[in-house]
């Protein structure tokens, strides 16, 4: 709850400067990849790249100060588990043997709410680069995993549910105005869980009104 003041405090800290035609309200969609480990089972190492294509998306509310802005997000993105990169991830455990094994389940979902600042660079007619970063909090729910080994059914992975974690993230895009304000963006982001953090680069594409 602390962390989630901050971004409160934020909020409260910029209201004095903001006037109508400095706030924005859009929406965006999030394509991304991973490296957040997956299930584990007894025996084998912690896995890093078990995830396939995340995809998702959110709304945003910007606030423009002269050449500095802020814009809050909120996020939501999905995982599945991918087959081959599961399989590959205990190939050093099972051996052969992994290729009869499969996995039902054990999708993984991220809610995040963040504050980032955005400042323009060598703006240019229509096409307006900037660069961006800033902190945030998010909540990542696994559900159970089942493997299963030749059709036969094998272990329960039982999901998990994180509290709020710090989550950082840093990156570069571009606003287009053509009519309407698009923007395209990529970022990278770590999430402070426990053991080893989670990572993953959303790019981001959406409108802002």
């Amino acid at each position: 709850m602390n962390r989630l003041a901050i971004l409160l405090v934020l909020v409260v800290a910029l209201t004095p400067a903001v006037t109508a035609q400095s706030v924005h309200f859009g929406g965006h969609g999030n394509f991304t990849t991973s490296n957040i480990p997956g299930p584990t089972t007894a025996g084998a190492s912690s896995i890093g790249d078990t995830y396939g294509l995340g995809i998702g998306g959110g709304a945003h509310l910007d606030i423009n100060l002269l050449a500095f802005s802020f814009r809050f997000s909120g996020d939501y993105i999905h995982y599945s588990i991918d087959q081959d990169k599961f399989r590959d991830a205990y190939r050093p455990v099972f051996g052969s043997a992994v290729d009869q094994m499969s996995i039902e389940g054990g999708g993984l979902g991220i809610y995040s709410l963040s504050v980032n600042g955005k400042m323009s660079i060598l703006p240019i007619p229509i096409v307006t680069p900037y660069i961006t970063g800033g902190i945030g909090l998010a909540w990542m729910n696994r559900d159970d995993a089942t493997t299963k080994i030749a059709g036969a059914t094998g272990n329960t992975i039982p999901g998990i549910s994180t509290s709020g974690k710090t989550m950082l993230n840093i990156g570069a895009g571009a606003d287009f105005k053509l009519g309407i304000q698009l923007f395209a963006e990529v970022k990278y982001a770590v999430i402070y869980t426990e053991g080893e953090n989670s990572t993953f680069i959303p790019v981001t594409v959406g409108i802002t009104f």
